[in-house]
């Protein structure tokens, strides 16, 4: 009802100038109803020529093909319309001066316009070919001329005095329900116009349709019934001049340029389509440069593992052998001697159980999922002590702790190897003897930094890049190794989602850390990391006895 308000609201001007208009048609066919029917039938011809000059200038631009046939017969209709509006009765422009002549006429070119909207909705989305189709209309048409006027074989449609035939009647409907059907079809095909021209089209035929089931009652070329359906017919005139002609010169878009529209609107959703996919392919090219470059480090990690397998322990099993060998061919052999081979056998197998070990550990990192729980890392420091309390000692070395520390999430018996690496590897390369400083600053209330700092020899920039490549060995260090025991620290730290850092400069000693995630509220404030060789206030050194 809103909708409908809104309507006459909005046309109200055009349809107080239609209802004037039509009382003045009403009083000119009842001054003069031959004057009346030229009229009407004048403007019918002027509109359905305006639809085949509009279609007939856009038609290659135009790729509805609905529209485009719709034009071309309304040529013919035209043509049609304008013989049966000079045959009407008192005319007097043909030799033929009955009523039968003008009906037949109607008959044949309310058959083909009815037919043309019937055809038109099935022609959309095929292929038109629009000289042949003008040909073939312009024959129906030239064959219905020549049935009327010169063969004489079209049926009777109108009798004077008596009215019209049952064939006229039945005509009458079965144009009626063509044009029903022709409804039907365009509701059906909507989405390939815009809906206000979908909306007086189908107005236009209905008007049609009732014009026609009018024409079946009158029984003179002049009585009301003929005026109710001419005046049905002139409605359905203007609403096909409305959806077409006007619609076509104020709004082009929803007519004449509805598929160019229609067609960007596809070719737009298509692009964000194909912007989508090609996203998608481009994460997916670079998940897999990234697939490939991991897979490229796992074969250069495989590499240096088979070198490690067949080097590394290769010769510890050598001289395994070797001491074994002469420990047993040499009967006379010193026992201080024997005791010297025995020893370099154990060493050696313990070396050997270390490489295996961290190879384990390093296939652990990689395939198992640990829990991250709060960790007590004086106790995790104070197991890695206890491990390394022979190396302390045969190294001299002094290690110094703060007496708290702060509380990280992560997985303990993991966080053990990596203060194990580090502090082995501080011991190891320190100064003489070495000074060995542990600690942990907080950095803001979600993270915690570990450090380790020895007063070595510092490591050069160009070699830092290379520490935590796993099996790599860096020359010029004093004490032999295999290469893993750093990048163990990376991997198990990047598993716990932290980072590893170095910091240090030829001749000044480096410093170690690794950042774990902290937990909310449990660490204490920690002092910073020291700069020199002193033990800051709160720290304390490892036991002796450690």
């Amino acid at each position: 009802m809103r909708a409908s308000r809104e309507i006459l609201e909005n046309n109200r001007g055009e349809i107080v100038t239609g209802l004037v208009l039509l009382v003045a048609l009403y009083l000119t066919s009842q001054r003069s109803y031959l004057l009346f029917h030229s009229l009407i039938e004048l403007f019918t011809i002027v509109v359905a020529t305006g639809i085949f000059v509009i279609t007939w200038n856009a038609r290659r631009n135009l790729t509805n093909n609905y529209l485009v046939f719709v034009g071309l017969a309304s040529l013919f209709v035209a043509f049609l319309d304008l013989l049966h509006t000079l045959a009407y009765e008192g005319m007097g422009v043909f030799s033929d001066r009955t009523g039968n002549l003008a009906t037949q006429l109607w008959i044949g070119g309310r058959l083909l316009q009815s037919a043309s909207f019937l055809v038109a909705p099935l022609l959309l989305g095929r292929v038109l070919r629009v000289r042949f189709t003008l040909g073939l209309l312009a024959a129906v048409t030239g064959l219905l001329v020549l049935a009327i006027f010169r063969w004489h074989v079209f049926p009777v449609m109108y009798v004077d005095g008596v009215g019209l035939t049952a064939v006229k009647k039945g005509a009458e409907y079965v144009v009626s329900f063509t044009f029903l059907a022709a409804i039907g079809l365009l509701i059906r095909k909507r989405q390939e116009f815009d809906p206000s021209v979908v909306r007086l089209l189908a107005a236009a035929l209905l008007l049609l349709i009732a014009s026609e089931i009018t024409f079946t009652f009158y029984l003179s070329l002049y009585g009301e019934a003929n005026m109710a359906g001419h005046m049905l017919r002139l409605m359905g005139s203007y609403a096909l001049y409305k959806a077409i002609i006007e619609t076509g010169l104020e709004r082009p878009y929803a007519l004449l340029l509805r598929d160019l529209k229609h067609s960007k609107e596809k070719l737009e959703e298509y692009a964000t389509a194909l912007e989508a996919r090609n996203e998608a392919l481009i994460r997916s090219e670079q998940r897999l440069q990234e697939d490939a470059g991991l897979l490229r480090q796992r074969n250069t990690e495989l590499d240096a593992y088979a070198h490690t397998v067949a080097h590394d322990l290769k010769n510890p099993l050598s001289v395994i052998i070797s001491a074994g060998e002469l420990a047993s061919e040499v009967d006379h052999l010193p026992q201080a001697r024997r005791e010297e081979l025995l020893g370099e056998i154990r060493a050696t197998a313990l070396h050997m159980g270390d490489i295996v070990d961290d190879l384990l550990m390093l296939s652990e990192v990689r395939r198992v999922d640990v829990p991250s729980e709060p960790v007590d890392m004086g106790a995790v420091v104070a197991n890695v002590c206890r491990r390394l309390s022979v190396m302390i000692r045969q190294h001299d070395a002094r290690v110094t702790l703060p007496a708290e520390w702060p509380t990280p999430m992560g997985y303990a018996p993991w966080i053990e190897e990596v203060w194990a690496n580090l502090v082995s590897n501080a011991v190891k390369y320190g100064g003489r003897p070495p000074h060995v400083e542990l600690g942990a600053t907080r950095e803001g209330t979600e993270r915690v930094r570990f450090w380790v700092r020895d007063d070595g020899p510092g490591v050069d920039p160009e070699v830092r890049t290379r520490l935590f490549v796993p099996f790599e060995q860096i020359e010029k260090v004093r004490k032999p190794g295999h290469g893993l025991g750093l990048s163990i620290v990376l991997r198990i730290v990047n598993k716990l989602g932290g980072e590893v850092g170095v910091e240090s400069e030829s001749g000044s000693g480096s410093l170690f850390s690794f950042v774990l995630p902290a937990v909310g509220g449990q660490s204490p404030p920690s002092p910073p990391a020291p700069a020199g060789g002193q033990v800051p206030v709160g720290f304390s050194r490892c036991p002796p006895n450690w």
